[in-house]
């Protein structure tokens, strides 16, 4: 897929930073020109680390206990885009003079951003200049540059390429979605010249880490290459002549390291430098189609009859991969790399909504993904702790390192429902790959602790149920009640999960180690079973439904007749408590519940309750039309599912929330994914395998996916009403075609098998 725009305007640049950066899991830059920008363009000038922080303090002006005092930020490193070109002493700019052709395009077979300029200077000097990107997968501290430019009557060239160590954050004091106090984290320490460029070495003002950005630089003809040392880095100047029609290629090798991986960020930085140098730009490009290749061979979603929602598909798994950390330091930030929205802060968003993707297409990254919730269940014990738990681990609701970064409880660490989500991917995880070692060596140990934190946190009531006081559900509209459905039902899920993992693990005597380390007793496991047993899920009788929490629908429904559009999303135009106070949904909540945990609910109660919260669901959050999307289709309502896939799918290409700016809207992009495979796919993982319950838009004249189960890959393609499963690796496996079992051995066709 090659992601094109051929117009250059202004008022759609920093959008199309986030649209076009380039990351790749550890590092990520926004997608800048490197030349920069006229004063008065609007731009958001960026380069990032995943989980690379600096230590903010919360400030309250009436503190109580137990609120988190200090948060982790996203760091905005220096800048190592800045390239200025001066053409027979004319600098050049896509803003002055005349642009004859313009194009940025991604290409996501390939993993390179172009950028291609015909320009013509105010004095009539005609010029081509490309710009070709790239965040190596292969070589993940790697951020590749490559600078073409050919003048038709040949001349002077001159480069001066910028390391740039006095940069900032972001800031946008109207919008809580956003950091609202200036502050800078990251300052020079050292810079060493190199007779083809640099190595600055910085560290964070608070946290005290450290980060190095190393940048040499080739010439593909004679060329002269010098460097200098400037109050904030180094600037490489590189001068040559130019042969009327030749082509000068400058190449920028840029590698950053930082003190969270490695002890020695400088040394490595330099050494990696060095050994792209010796590997060679073609090379380098060519590691990374290979990478591409194979990644798209189990990944890609293929939609036959829709052009825009293809591309829509496919440009949201690229950033799915561009976001995910793999190294188990690091996790999926709400905004990927992209920007510093919700300042570079780990949610729910990755078990819920991105994980899946990982753990179907790539479950290697989907492990990473676990072991970084493992990497911090010591801090979840600590939250527990703080929370007055005295067993048991509750995960922060907003964190980098692994402590909460919450400043406004009720719709933060309230959101006990995190703990639970944590849970379901860790089983939903065992379920799909059976890799029991891996159970016994850290999930039963999450699993474990998380269903303690339950049983600390409930109660049971005079009628012998047990119940969660005072928690917040996704919905974050409403906040402090009792008994969120959603969270009670995903802490009976934890609960039993418990329970099961451990019995299988003492069934192959691997229980031992874990039983140990965390002093866990047989008899906790009759308590998890009786609290699940006895858990409360709120139930209207009238309605027919389940309710979203003890006291929801004794509220009064907000009155959207009286509410001018220009006020969505609501959270920006009302006080919260007004909020609170209405039946007013900000996202899909009891809905999601059933389409996580749809096992015993009757096909009636599913449909009531998704026709009642959708009257009054708004959509303000980018995670609930997906949602909305899978259960429609359950619900054989195939209209609206195909509507609610429309309005997610091209979230960010479509800027459909104006905040595209800050950054792209990741668990977004997991839940395009999870509406075709899980909704118009009706993919459901249950105890026995993988259900599927097929159904085709009428938009569409078919679609295809790959899916690992057990180590085994299949691919599924749906034409009409028909189906072929194939088995592309691994041994038969046996999948469940509404509701009938069928072995897939090599290639079955079925036919009259989608609705």
């Amino acid at each position: 897929m090659k992601l094109t725009r051929n117009e250059l305007r202004p008022e759609n640049l920093a959008v199309e930073e986030s649209l076009f950066h380039t990351a790749n899991g550890y590092l990520g830059v926004r997608g800048n020109f490197e030349e920069g920008y006229p004063e008065g363009v609007q731009t958001v000038r960026g380069c990032y680390i995943n989980g690379f922080y600096d230590t903010v303090a919360l400030n309250y002006p009436e503190k109580l206990y137990g609120f988190a005092e200090t948060a982790q930020r996203m760091v905005n490193l220096p800048d190592i885009q800045t390239t200025r070109l001066w053409i027979n002493g004319e600098e050049f700019s896509a803003f002055t003079g005349q642009l004859h052709h313009y194009q940025r395009q991604l290409d996501t077979d390939t993993g390179q951003v172009t950028r291609h300029m015909q320009w013509q200077s105010p004095s009539g000097q005609k010029a081509q200049v490309s710009v070709l990107r790239m965040a190596s997968f292969a070589r993940p501290q790697l951020f590749l540059t490559l600078y073409d430019v050919t003048l038709p009557k040949g001349g002077s060239l001159v480069f001066a390429s910028e390391v740039n160590c006095d940069v900032a954050n972001f800031v946008d004091p109207s919008d809580p979605r956003v950091a609202s106090e200036q502050q800078q984290h990251i300052f020079l320490e050292d810079t060493a010249l190199l007779p083809d460029g640099g190595v600055v070495t910085c560290r964070t003002g608070v946290s005290q880490l450290q980060v190095a950005a190393c940048q040499r630089h080739a010439a593909m003809a004679p060329a002269n290459i010098t460097s200098q040392q400037t109050t904030t880095g180094f600037t490489t100047r590189v001068e040559t002549t130019l042969p009327a029609g030749q082509t000068f290629r400058l190449v920028k090798y840029t590698l950053l390291s930082d003190e969270r991986r490695v002890q020695n960020p400088t040394a490595h930085a330099l050494q990696l430098a060095q050994n792209c140098l010796d590997t060679g730009a073609d090379a380098l490009l060519q590691e990374q189609a290979a990478y591409l290749q194979s990644f798209w061979e189990t990944s890609r979603v293929q939609i036959q009859g829709d052009a825009e929602i293809a591309e829509g598909m496919e440009y949201n798994l690229y950033q799915l991969l561009q976001s995910a950390g793999q190294d188990s330091i690091s996790n999926v930030a709400a905004k990927g790399l992209s920007g510093e929205g919700y300042e570079g802060h780990y949610f729910w968003d990755t078990e819920i909504y991105i994980f899946p993707f990982f753990l179907f297409t790539q479950p290697q990254i989907a492990k990473k993904l676990l072991n970084f919730r493992y990497s911090v269940l010591d801090d979840a014990r600590a939250h527990a702790r703080i929370m007055g738990h005295t067993k048991g681990a509750l995960y922060p609701w907003r964190t980098i390192a692994g402590s909460e970064c919450s400043a406004y409880f009720p719709s933060g660490s309230a959101q006990y429902h995190i703990t639970g989500d944590v849970a379901h991917s860790y089983m939903q995880y065992y379920t799909v790959t059976q890799d029991i070692a891996y159970m016994a060596e850290k999930g039963a140990e999450v699993l474990l602790e998380t269903a303690r934190l339950w049983l600390s946190a409930g109660h049971y009531n005079r009628n012998g149920q047990f119940g969660l006081p005072d928690v917040t559900g996704p919905d974050e509209y409403t906040c402090l009640v009792n008994n969120n459905y959603y969270t009670n039902l995903s802490a009976q899920h934890n609960l039993r999960s418990a329970v099961q993992i451990y019995n299988l693990l003492k069934q192959q005597n691997l229980h031992g180690p874990v039983c140990q380390k965390i002093g866990f007793d047989e008899t906790e496991l009759a308590a998890f079973t009786q609290a699940a047993n006895a858990m409360l899920l709120p139930f209207d009788e009238t309605l027919g439904i389940y309710a979203q929490d003890d006291s929801f629908l004794e509220k009064p429904v907000w009155d959207f007749a009286a509410t001018p559009q220009e006020h969505y999303p609501l959270l920006l135009h009302y006080h919260p408590l007004f909020l609170y106070r209405h039946q007013v949904c900000k996202q899909a909540d009891t809905v999601l519940a059933h389409f996580l945990y749809e096992d015993g609910i009757p096909e009636d109660v599913l449909a009531r309750g998704y026709n009642y919260y959708e009257q009054i669901t708004t959509h303000d959050s980018s995670l609930s039309t997906c949602v909305f999307s899978i259960m429609a289709a359950r619900l054989g309502l195939h209209q609206k599912a195909y509507q609610y896939f429309l309005n997610t799918v091209r979230t960010d290409l479509d800027n459909a929330h104006k905040n595209t700016k800050d950054g792209i809207h990741t668990a977004n992009m997991g839940g395009a994914y999870l509406a075709l495979v899980c909704g118009f796919a009706g993919l459901r993982v249950k105890p026995n395998g993988l259900h599927f319950r097929f159904s085709l838009p009428a938009q569409w004249q078919g679609y295809q996916f790959s899916i690992w189960v057990q180590n085994t890959l299949l691919h599924f393609c749906v034409t009409g009403k028909n189906l072929q499963i194939t088995l592309k690796k691994g041994s038969p496996v046996t999948v469940y075609i509404n509701g009938k079992p069928i072995l897939v051995n090599q290639a079955v066709c079925i036919k009259e098998a989608v609705q």
